[in-house]
């Protein structure tokens, strides 16, 4: 059986390794190096060799096992080495040096997961923090109730579509459920029009993507996942005709673009106070007629391979052109 191991990943962090089991293949190579060490004490007659003894220690003393176990376990081996061997004091001293090290690595180890306790606690208020801000944002507006969800489980499979890291892939996941966290500074009466915006309220609303910035720029964990140019930049066009900076191409973020298809889809395919839903077959022919305009073409492609794996595209509609307004 294979034994199986969890590696808790942080680049700037120690990676402790923690088991998930014990399977028989481990305790055959623990009795395995036990034996080999009493084995070659006897043949070579050599006490130093009996300090291979410490390394099944050592090695569980990596893992969580609780210091009663160990140090009973480390009690058990000591009888065994002062039955085959005189207590020389070369041989005390190769025993003290192990079992300092011994108790260094548990320490270390120790420490290690606490830290790494308590960022998990830290990411699971982060996460209860942007849920609430998700629920916030939509309960403005009855018409958009559920959009942040929906953008961001949208950016989501279109960034796994994409084969984009795990870690990238929930970062854009994030910044879907706040992208228009912005939009708290936005007055209720453009806010919740029941028709189309006037230009002047068409530039008050596009300030939201700033103001989404401006709201969450200072949080260090937003800044390091790349969150916050997300959710500033996902209104930016392909073309270089977006908001707020008017950047082109590869200069806007990837997750970023990726929010801006998103975005753009759920808009059309959801009842809004101006006009009815679109259908989905409708959105995408909008899609593919903004490719390389408004949207990234290789993102915007591989989120309709996800929509035809996942049956939503079916039969093709006339198409109803027109420049998407995303707000």
């Amino acid at each position: 059986m294979k034994l199986e191991l969890t590696k808790l990943n942080d680049k700037k962090g120690f990676c402790p390794v923690a088991f998930k089991k014990f399977s028989f293949l481990f305790w055959s190579l623990f009795g395995f190096a036990a034996l080999a060490a009493v084995a070659l004490n006897l043949i070579f007659d050599s006490p130093l060799l009996l300090g291979l003894y410490a390394y099944p220690i050592i090695f569980l003393a990596m893992v969580q096992i609780t210091y009663p176990a160990f140090i009973g376990l480390a009690a058990v081996l000591l009888s065994t080495v002062f039955l085959f061997a005189s207590p020389e004091p070369i041989l005390l001293a190769v025993m003290a040096s192990f079992a300092g090290l011994m108790l260094l690595t548990k320490r270390v180890i120790f420490i290690s997961n606490r830290n790494f306790k308590g960022k998990n606690e830290q990411e699971d208020m982060l996460l209860n923090t942007v849920f609430s801000l998700a629920k916030t944002i939509d309960a403005r507006d009855q018409y958009t109730a559920f959009h942040s969800h929906n953008v961001a489980d949208y950016a989501r499979n279109i960034a796994k579509e994409l084969g984009l890291p795990q870690r990238e892939v929930d970062s854009i996941y994030l910044a879907g459920l706040i992208h228009d966290i912005g939009k708290i500074g936005t007055p209720d009466h453009i806010l919740q029009k029941v028709s189309r915006l006037t230009e002047d309220e068409y530039e008050t609303m596009k300030k939201h993507s700033e103001d989404g910035y401006q709201i969450i720029k200072d949080i260090k964990k937003f800044e390091e996942l790349g969150i916050t140019d997300m959710v500033r930049y996902h209104h930016e066009r392909f073309d270089g005709k977006g908001y707020p900076q008017g950047l082109k191409g590869t200069e806007i973020p990837l997750g970023a673009r990726i929010l801006g298809i998103a975005d753009a889809f759920d808009a059309m395919t959801t009842n809004r106070s101006y006009r009815p839903k679109l259908a989905v077959e409708t959105a995408s022919d909008e899609l593919q007629r903004h490719s390389g305009t408004q949207f990234d073409p290789i993102a915007a492609k591989a989120f309709l391979k996800v929509l035809k794996r996942e049956g939503k595209l079916q039969q093709q509609e006339e198409p109803v052109y027109g420049n998407v307004q995303m707000a």
